[in-house]
């Protein structure tokens, strides 16, 4: 796991994070992130492409998540990274367990203010617990593309013999304005027997190191994104909540995150793809504030259309009787 730290050139840091091990072809900028799973470094390279660069060094620690651990789940992940659009492109991986640490090259995330244009002496990773943090919560519309988008990455792991094991704001980033899976620490082979690794208040009742140990991850994420409370306020639902459209939409999307979110496991979607198709589902339903007013318009429609139909087959029959009567037939 790392966090976002405030750090500029000149700033004391670490000693591992002063004199950061060589990355071929990147000049690594300044410190942007850190934490028990390592450091990460704004660095630029050859072409002057912007990327992130994560150095893990091995070292004794009270953290249940070990060195070998985290190269182990990197190396797994680097391969299928750039299959999918919602998780972070892993572009190169160095060091080892001889070296005695370990980096990877990714994606930089885009800047909170300037987005894909990088000023190196401000930058900021946009995550989503930064948008939570300055919005309070997303509008439901976003909820259901991001959650989508998320799940649907998700499954594309789960496909591939991987659990993710930390998801929550802090490890979805944006790049480009799309959102992405992010933070690979803990990312291992299904059924790790390092069962309550993660963060407290995403981590299901019975552990992580599962498909449904993950959705109940992401439901906590939708959660906390749809209703502006914290995690650990689940399952309450924000106070006064107001008796409209959106309100009542809100209280249809919570279903979904019950389920997503329920203490027995065998209660859960299925998969990462059955909470994708719940979410998309949900987004072209009637509860769907966007698409209320074209579906009632189009309801309209037809009803006058049908209407105007039986208006003319009436006046169509008068007039076939009134030439009759004319004509002495």
């Amino acid at each position: 796991m790392t966090e976002p730290v405030d750090s500029k050139p000149g700033d004391k840091v670490a000693p591992e994070a002063a004199m950061p091990p060589p990355v071929p072809d990147h000049r690594l900028i300044r410190l942007i992130g850190g934490g028990s799973g390592g450091q990460v470094w704004l660095a630029q390279n050859a072409l002057g492409t912007y990327r992130a660069v994560k150095v893990v060094f091995e070292k004794p620690s009270p953290y249940k998540h070990p060195f070998g651990g985290e190269l182990d789940g990197v190396t797994k992940f680097e391969p299928i990274s750039r299959q999918h659009d919602g998780l972070v492109d892993i572009l190169h991986v160095g060091g080892g367990e001889a070296a005695g640490y370990f980096y990877c090259v990714m994606e930089l995330a885009d800047d909170v203010h300037t987005g894909p244009t990088i000023n190196p002496e401000h930058y900021q990773p946009r995550t989503l617990a930064h948008d939570l943090a300055e919005r309070k919560h997303l509008p439901l519309g976003e909820c259901i593309r991001l959650g989508a988008t998320i799940a649907s990455a998700l499954g594309f792991l789960h496909r591939h013999g991987l659990i993710h094991r930390d998801i929550k704001p802090g490890n979805i980033i944006f790049v480009n304005g799309f959102p992405k899976l992010a933070d690979t620490g803990l990312v291992a082979e299904m059924f790790d027997s390092s069962a309550y690794v993660g963060t407290e208040g995403y981590i299901a009742p019975e552990g992580s190191g599962t498909i449904q140990a993950d959705i109940y991850s992401l439901g906590k994420v939708l959660y906390e994104i749809s209703t502006g409370r914290d995690r650990n306020d689940y399952p309450e639902l924000p106070a006064h909540l107001e008796n409209d459209r959106d309100g009542r939409d809100l209280i249809q999307f919570s279903k979904i995150v019950v389920r997503a979110c329920r203490a027995n496991p065998w209660q859960r979607y299925k998969s990462a793809d059955e909470l994708m198709t719940a979410l998309l589902t949900f987004q072209f339903s009637h509860h769907n504030p966007r698409m209320e007013k074209p579906r009632n318009f189009l309801t309209r429609l037809i009803a006058y259309g049908g209407i105007g139909v039986g208006i003319g087959v009436l006046l169509f029959l008068l007039c076939r009787i009134i030439w009759l009567l004319l004509h002495g037939q």
